[in-house]
């Protein structure tokens, strides 16, 4: 048929196991981690999944055999002439967003602090609407940090091409991606898995703390670079990397995705930003707490 383009809506579920690495580099592909549950979100991929698929129609080239040629066409316009009315509001929203400082700097002034206050879920899902990174198999998300898929994981040349000392699999298990300690223990990497599903009913906060203190402990070693992936590295990953900038780092939540996206394309599910979004607001309460003990004390 000529496809030039796939968009997988059911990537990395039971039913599904492809990815970039199976269609070769022929094929531009796009993964979306959904489940077909009526609580699964999956508004959270509408416009993502509709810039791919734009972008594929706009692609010399990229139109599937000449008998879908019709279809195809309308479809471009049908989703051209949504885009039109979208983007501008998306655009619109994105700016009333708050403000916080430059994700590359260390620490936040202490103004913006005492005025941050947790954003509601559905302008935290706002920050994913523009993907301003990229989509390889692994990403240098912050100093050390690198943030990546099950092809990578698998990838020992990548690994080693990386100097990669330690491994944070969140994707752990017999039916994921099953690599474990013995897949690598010729690279003597330390590894730590999690048996985490891609799914917003899923808690995986229960894991943020031991999985922050593993990134932690990697980047306090001498030479020490972490590799974090799950099964596409924009999920369940990308979470616990949030949550290690958060707890680590002393970053609140909207800066620590700022900071991972503007490195690669992160989405992660709605339970999982819900349960970042609780930590976010603990944590702001504990900062505040301090401040004003310190404050009491002077």
């Amino acid at each position: 048929m000529g496809v030039t383009h796939v968009l997988n809506a059911a990537h990395g579920t039971a039913y599904s196991h492809g990815g970039q690495d199976f269609y070769g580099a022929t094929i531009d592909y796009y993964g979306v981690p959904a489940h077909d549950l009526p609580s699964f979100d999956i508004s959270q991929f509408f416009f993502p999944a509709a810039q791919f698929i734009h972008n594929a129609l706009n692609t010399p080239g990229g139109l599937l055999s000449r008998e879908y040629y019709f279809y195809m066409k309308i479809s471009s316009q049908f989703i051209s002439e949504k885009l039109s009315l979208i983007q501008p509001k998306c655009v619109q929203e994105r700016r009333m967003m708050p403000h916080t400082r430059d994700s590359s700097s260390p620490t936040s002034s202490a103004e913006s602090r005492a005025s941050y206050e947790t954003p509601a879920l559905s302008d935290l899902q706002r920050l994913f609407w523009f993907k301003g990174g990229s989509d390889n198999h692994v990403d240098q998300v912050w100093p050390n940090i690198y943030l990546g898929d099950a092809w990578a994981a698998r990838s020992k040349t990548t690994l080693q091409s990386l100097n990669i000392t330690h491994i944070l699999n969140a994707a752990d298990g017999p039916y994921s991606i099953n690599t474990g300690a013995k897949y690598y223990e010729d690279l003597q990497i330390e590894y730590y898995g999690v048996e985490a599903f891609d799914d917003p009913s899923f808690d995986l906060s229960i894991f943020f703390c031991d999985a922050a203190n593993f990134i932690g402990k990697a980047l306090n070693t001498s030479g020490g670079k972490v590799f974090v992936h799950c099964a596409m590295g924009v999920s369940r990953s990308a979470s616990l990397v949030l949550a290690f900038l958060m707890i680590h780092e002393n970053m609140t939540l909207v800066d620590a995705l700022k900071t991972v996206s503007a490195h690669r394309n992160i989405c992660p599910n709605s339970g999982f930003l819900s349960q970042l979004r609780d930590l976010d607001i603990k944590l702001n309460e504990e900062r505040k707490g301090t401040k004003e003990s310190a404050t009491k004390e002077l």
